[in-house]
């Protein structure tokens, strides 16, 4: 009787086939070592697991799927109290007109506040719009850690005035375009009083056009430079204390006017 063939279980493997298996070995092992490195931290990956099947729901089970006692957590997103400006970001998104803008660094924070959306031209009375959006932000503004510095700025006075611009309007003393900006800043300032703000949580500085954020060549530069910026300064805090430890003390006169290093403010008349 003939002796049967023996089966082959398995034909001779190709020399391609071994190094992809190599290579695939060489990666698995390759993830794991990153897997095994990454620290993850349980507490937030419970939470975060917990407010995904309490929300959805997975029949009575938590996140502990071996359990049938109810624990699930659902976590609901809370206001974010940062003391700054932070939570002002997302408003940026919401106008795209540029009529916002938000730079900040590891100390200062500043809100550019387009004064076209605050005031009519060559005017410092805040418009229905403008005190609409300063309502918006107040919330934010009057849970700040630090003191603010509202700062008026303004393009060329031509530009502010149009056609109430007069021949020699440059020239005036004091000049005219940092008494509008002083006043737009004032607007603005007394509006956070009113919202609540404490008084010694805000600065006030007008610039006028002395410190355009562009160059004053066209249109669309000189709309930027017509601004109100609202400046948080990690550093103030100190800085301030300083500054009213050193400072003398002033007091109001009688007739409702203050008197600093001979700029009479009055502050019983709108627009100071």
């Amino acid at each position: 009787m003939a002796k049967k063939k023996k089966k082959v279980l398995c034909e001779e493997m190709p020399p391609w086939l071994i190094t992809f298996t190599d290579c695939m070995t060489l990666m698995l092992t390759f993830f794991v070592l990153l897997v095994s490195m990454a620290k993850v931290d349980e507490r937030r990956k419970l939470i975060v697991l917990g407010s995904i099947i309490g929300t959805f729901g997975w029949h009575d089970k938590s996140y502990e799927v071996f359990s049938r006692k109810d624990t699930r957590r659902t976590v609901e997103p809370g206001p974010i109290d940062s003391g700054d400006l932070e939570p002002l970001k997302p408003l940026m998104w919401e106008n795209a007109e540029d009529d916002l803008r938000f730079e900040s660094n590891r100390f200062v924070q500043v809100l550019s506040v387009n004064a076209d959306v605050l005031f009519a031209p060559a005017s410092a009375t805040l418009t229905p719009d403008g005190v609409a959006l300063l309502d918006r932000i107040a919330p934010v503004l009057l849970r700040a850690q630090y003191p603010l510095l509202i700062a008026g700025h303004t393009s060329e006075l031509r530009d502010e005035l149009g056609l109430n611009y007069e021949p020699g309007d440059d020239e005036r003393v004091p000049d005219l375009s940092w008494k509008l900006s002083l006043n737009r800043a004032l607007a603005v300032y007394r509006h956070m009083l009113d919202a609540g703000m404490p008084a010694d949580m805000l600065r006030l500085e007008g610039f006028g056009k002395y410190l355009p954020k562009a160059p004053q060549t066209n249109a669309e530069n000189r709309r930027l430079n017509r601004r109100v910026d609202i400046v948080l300064d990690k550093r103030s805090l100190r800085m301030g204390q300083e500054v009213r430890e050193l400072a003398p003390d002033r007091v109001p006169a009688d007739d409702g006017t203050f008197d600093v290093d001979g700029f009479i403010f009055d502050l019983n008349r709108p627009g100071g």
